[in-house]
């Protein structure tokens, strides 16, 4: 009989490998070519540089955006899926190239290979190769024929790249020569030794103009700065690009450690404008309140009030916004001289005021001169108000570390102009749903997934546009302070195990730093948690295991936190960093508070409070490429209980596994430490509840590609390889939990490891579906071969597939 049915499978993939060769055969690439026409099957870039590891490949990608003749996009590297789409109606797209399928790229017409192309590209690859410093590069081509398709390659020789020696600057005008050289030469981007670009010599002439600006050279802009190269006069100097990576490149005899230069010469010269040489001063600065789209803001206003050197100008008689909110967001200055920071924060600031849809600022220049020839400038703000109240509602589908799948259902109400100081008062609600599937083979697909969880929230927050507090705080003109007041309440049920109430509030501060670093400091918090509705089983590991019952038991947090968050996407290209560090300390006021009344009257509180100390911090570096990227992220924290206290709280411990960690292991299944519950792991019905921790550390590194566009780029189909490692730990041992707490001599030991690939469907850029297979390649609560059991792996059996597969269904990218 198995004889019979191994027969029966064979010939059936037999018929089908047979109609795949048929359909491949009928739609093949190369199927419509005349006799003396080739298919372009690929470009190649071989190229030979100086260049660290790290550009070289920014490099080549480069090269390889401005090759006129693309070829056909291959799935897998491989597969011409899109062409032989195409083929399978070729006459009818033929004749109708405006067709849907070709218009939004599901079908892509073969590339035939046209040789008038290269010389173009050759060309715009030397210019290229120009602009980044190499003057010296050198481009050839050639061929690579098979049957009837061919491959171009390009040889690329970039020689040394140059690097900028010195720099010297020539001004017409002996005034602005005197202001502005000093602060030119002190701030400049050229300096000695660094790589020349092209890139670099227009940031350069732009952070001029800025300078310029800042100083009052209202009108001075890039027309009046030109800049001269002299290759002539070389000298040999050391790249300072990145003395770590250049060290490591000339032990490995991969980079030269001296290079040829290049000198810069910036002419700056009056054009035909013959004020931009000259300093400008404000003599009035106009607020209007109350505009609107396209008025003519200086004759539609009823009334004038000037206040501390800005004059308002309403249209009614009760203005909007109280003057003094408008005020403290406006840098600029009667009698200063202008400068280009007022103008940007006042433009920030105003515009962070959630009551304006808008704010512009008009730069006037007024005509009238004093005995000096002083020139002056004339600013009109104009704020275009919005609605005082915003209602929203939303529906949410998310997937996350603890579920499989969840729902939300969200409303709020938000006044903009409480107290008509732009205060922000917002009252939302929540209901929301988590569902989870069991693994009982004995049910269908549908009949697995089970209600886990449901939530009621209310929350209120009040947002002040500026600090509220009895001391003063120097804050800079980026800084956006807001002070910030929360109060909410939470209910969560879940399903047959426990109820918990919790309540919360916090009042805080925000701010900016700069443009990409962001304060948050909550100098008081609080929350507190009821548990009810035990159910028996989980009173039962309630019972055993002393750190669940740490966890849940009721108890009140008061406290205070501080956070630093660092992004500076887009400040660079081809790499970015994200930084935020977390501390928080809870209980301390409140201990404090315990001994005064217990030496006052005999006995301390009368209720549970936490007492912890928790540190957090996740350090990610994305490597953007075209069409592909690199993460890596490291993450984690530490929380260490005191005092009367033996664990975190519940709601303040850590987790792993699941689609958005290490996704080797479901969400808690894996941890603390090296304990390992057989029971546990291998039930049907999973208590995810148990596996918590006070420290983690979690690795993870990503390779994110593109793979196919649809839909004219509507929807993309990208892929990605990644490997995860980490675990969580208690801070104190637990007889009933083998394992599981924190111990160098151990660390390597307990140290998880999983990897895998996934598919991740773009769709329109604002939704993500994500599916992502990963297998364990070391289980820390494996004692032989310090948990390693990559020589388990077997793809071919299906029970090792089923047993050690994981599949994460998610949405949104993972980090």
């Amino acid at each position: 009989m198995n004889h019979l049915v191994r027969k029966t499978i064979s010939a059936s993939f037999g018929w089908l490998a047979g109609l795949l060769l048929f359909l491949l055969s009928s739609c093949g690439i190369t199927r419509h070519l005349k006799q003396d026409e080739y298919i372009l099957r690929k470009n190649v870039i071989k190229l030979k540089t100086s260049q660290t590891y790290a550009d070289k490949s920014a490099l080549k990608d480069g090269l390889k955006s401005v090759i006129e003749q693309q070829n056909n996009t291959y799935l897998f590297g491989a597969l011409p899926v899109k062409a032989w789409g195409y083929n399978l109606s070729y006459k009818a797209f033929e004749r109708d190239s405006t067709s849907f399928q070709v218009r939004s790229r599901i079908v892509e017409k073969p590339v035939v290979f046209k040789a008038g192309t290269i010389p173009a590209s050759v060309k715009k690859m030397q210019s290229l190769l120009s602009n980044q410093g190499y003057f010296n590069a050198k481009v050839h081509t050639s061929t690579d024929t098979t049957g009837k398709k061919i491959s171009v390659i390009y040889h690329v020789d970039a020689k040394d790249e140059f690097l900028l020696d010195t720099v010297r600057y020539d001004v017409d005008s002996s005034a602005l020569q005197a202001i502005m050289q000093p602060i030119w030469e002190k701030q400049s981007l050229l300096k000695a030794s660094l790589p020349y670009s092209n890139g670099l010599l227009a940031a350069e002439r732009s952070q001029m103009v800025l300078l310029a600006k800042e100083q009052g050279f209202f009108k001075f802009n890039t027309d009046n700065i030109q800049f001269e190269l002299d290759t002539a006069a070389q000298r040999v100097l050391r790249s300072k690009k990145s003395l770590v990576e250049n060290a490591a490149n000339v032990l490995a005899g991969k980079v030269k450690n001296r290079r040829p230069t290049v000198s810069v010469r910036a002419i700056v010269k009056e054009t035909e404008d013959y004020d931009a040489f000259d300093q400008f001063v404000f003599r009035n600065i106009y607020v209007y309140p109350e505009y609107t789209d396209n008025e003519a803001f200086y004759r539609t206003f009823n009334y004038e009030d000037t206040s501390k050197g800005l004059v308002y100008r309403f249209k009614n008689k009760q203005p909007i916004v109280r003057k003094n909110v408008v005020k403290n967001k406006i840098f600029l200055k009667k009698g200063a001289l202008y400068k280009q920071s007022d103008y940007n924060n006042t433009l920030l600031q105003l515009n962070d005021l959630s009551i304006f849809n808008y704010g512009r600022i008009f730069i006037t220049e007024d005509t009238g001169f004093d005995a000096a020839g002083q020139h002056y400038l004339d600013a009109h703000i104009v704020l275009n108000p919005g609605k005082t109240y915003d209602f929203n509602t939303n529906f949410e589908l998310s997937g996350g570390d603890l579920y499989l799948a969840g729902s939300a259902l969200n409303a709020s109400v938000t006044n903009k102009n409480l107290f008509k100081g732009a205060n922000q008062l917002s009252v939302s609600g929540t209901y929301g749903f988590e569902l989870n599937q069991t693994k009982n083979p004995d049910l269908g697909y549908f009949q697995r997934f089970y209600l886990m969880t449901q939530n009621f929230g209310l929350n209120a927050k009040l947002i002040f546009p500026t600090f509220l507090s009895p001391f003063k705080f120097n804050a800079n003109k980026v800084s956006i302070p807001k002070t910030v007041f929360s109060l909410g309440g939470n209910y969560l049920d879940r399903s047959n195990y426990f109820r918990i109430r919790t309540i919360n509030s916090s009042f805080g501060y925000v701010w900016k730093r700069n443009n990409w670093s962001t304060w948050q400091f909550n100098p008081l918090f609080f929350n507190s948690l009821r548990l009810t509705n035990v159910s028996d089983s989980f009173r039962v590991r309630l019972n055993e295991v002393q750190a669940i019952r740490n966890s849940y038991q009721e108890n009140f947090i008061l406290g205070e936190n501080i956070e630093y968050i660092y992004n500076d996407e887009g400040r660079r290209i081809g790499h970015h960093t994200f930084l935020r560090l977390g501390f928080e300390e809870a209980g301390l006021i409140l201990s404090g508070g315990d001994r005064l009344l217990e030496n006052a009257r005999g006995n301390g509180l009368s209720f549970n409070y936490a007492n912890y100390i928790r540190l957090d911090f996740d350090i990610r570096q994305y490597i953007t490429r075209t069409n592909r990227s690199l993460v890596f992220r490291m993450h984690g924290g530490i929380g260490v209980p005191y005092g009367e206290s033996r664990t975190l709280p519940y709601i303040k411990q850590y987790f792993v596994g699941g689609a958005y960690s290490i996704r080797g292991w479901g969400p808690r299944l894996l941890g603390p430490g090296s304990y390992y519950n057989p029971a546990l792991q291998n039930s049907n019905d999973r208590l995810f509840i148990d596996q918590s921790g006070d420290i983690k550390l979690e690795w993870n590194a990503e390779y994110r590609f593109r793979m196919i566009q649809l839909f004219a780029g509507a929807i993309g189909l990208h892929g990605a390889l990644f490997a995860d490692a980490g675990n969580i730990w208690l801070a104190h041992k637990d007889e009933n939990l083998p394992g599981a707490e924190f111990a160098f001599n151990k660390l390597w030991q307990d140290i998880a490891l999983s990897t895998g690939a996934g598919l991740r469907a773009d769709i329109g850029g604002f939704l993500i579906l994500r599916a992502d297979w990963a297998f364990a390649l070391k289980k820390p609560y494996i004692p032989e071969h310090s948990g390693w059991v990559i020589h388990e792996v077997n793809f071919g059996s299906r029970k090792w597939r089923a047993e050690n597969i994981n599949l994460n269904i998610g949405i949104g990218l993972p980090f």
